[in-house]
């Protein structure tokens, strides 16, 4: 996958691209925003990957690393330190809702999570990479389908 942005007047774009098997999947949009999406038979991936790439970045499209991203945490409480059967579906559905919601809005990306203890009380953060603080905030507080109560903030990377 190739995902690539440009500030522009109308704020930061997005422009990503990325291949199964013959077809290739292109999605353009202004970040936080679902964008336009369509479909093209790509023969060899790897070229059609390098044209897409050179294409964008003639455009001023670049990439953006990973280091000047934010990250955007998702908490909640579980009962206890050792993960319920509940718990790991809860982690799953959270965590596959936030990577496709930050993927189709051109934020970022979800990470990976970790479980904590922290006076004795036990919870599960689900991490994700994002391009912009607030809109990370508000889409992971809009996609992550929890049913328990749980916090959202965003860290700088470090």
């Amino acid at each position: 996958m190739i995902k690539l942005y440009k500030n522009t007047d109308d704020g930061l774009c997005y422009a990503e691209c990325w291949v199964d098997d013959d077809m290739a999947t292109v999605h353009l949009g202004a970040v936080g925003s679902m964008g336009e999406c369509w479909e093209e038979e790509c023969g060899n991936a790897k070229l059609f990957l390098k044209k897409f790439k050179a294409k964008y970045e003639a455009e001023g499209y670049a990439s953006i690393p990973d280091s000047q991203m934010c990250w955007i945490k998702v908490s909640w409480e579980t009962e206890n330190e050792t993960l319920s059967p509940e718990d790991e579906a809860r982690i799953e559905k959270a965590y596959d809702s936030l990577n496709e919601a930050f993927g189709w809005t051109g934020l970022g990306y979800a990470d990976g999570f970790d479980t904590n203890e922290k006076d004795g009380r036990y919870f599960v953060t689900l991490y994700a990479l994002s391009v912009d603080r607030e809109l990370g905030i508000a889409v992971a507080k809009n996609s992550t389908e929890l049913d328990k109560k749980f916090k959202v903030e965003a860290e700088d990377f470090e």
